[in-house]
């Protein structure tokens, strides 16, 4: 199904509105529960983040904490922005640099959730832990599916259009 420029602007500007609302369950919900020794303990993200440094691990807990919840944010608020100034003619070149950037970043966005399944596979093994993924993993796979999708529709050729020259 091909979109036309008037459908790409639409459909990104209903993903980011989407990942900006489902951002907030993604990181008020726990996305994992840990259960060490019978002691059951639900994690939202930034609550990983805090376990991961309690334990020892700061440079790991900084890059979950960037990753899951600084570049998310980040990400959603860029394209909203070049979104919201799409048809305008200022800042078109700053615009085409924060596209890049974004679709640049996309490829990282799992990094935290590889780590999130590496955490649970390390979990498993030992017969004293188990880590259970909980509905506030699927809000944030919802809000990075949102952002990679809303970079990938919206081209950057977009950008340089102005409100006589778009398609309707």
């Amino acid at each position: 199904m091909k979109l036309s420029d008037a459908s790409r602007i639409e459909v990104s500007r209903a993903l980011v509105l989407t990942g900006l609302i489902l951002y907030i369950p993604s990181n008020v919900l726990p996305v994992m529960t840990m259960t060490i020794v019978g002691t059951a303990e639900p994690l939202t993200v930034l609550g990983g983040v805090e376990e991961l440094y309690n334990s020892g691990l700061p440079l790991i807990a900084c890059v979950v904490f960037l990753a899951s919840i600084v570049v998310p944010f980040l990400k959603l608020g860029a394209l909203a922005w070049i979104l919201f100034l799409h048809g305008k003619p200022a800042y078109k070149k700053e615009r085409n640099t924060v596209h890049r950037i974004v679709h640049t970043i996309g490829s990282w966005s799992m990094v935290d959730i590889f780590l999130l399944s590496v955490l649970a596979a390390v979990g498993q093994l030992g017969t004293l832990a188990e880590i259970r993924a909980e509905p506030g993993a699927l809000f944030f796979a919802a809000v990075v599916v949102c952002s990679l999708l809303a970079a990938e529709i919206y081209k950057p050729r977009l950008i340089w259009q102005t409100d006589t020259t778009q398609s309707a």
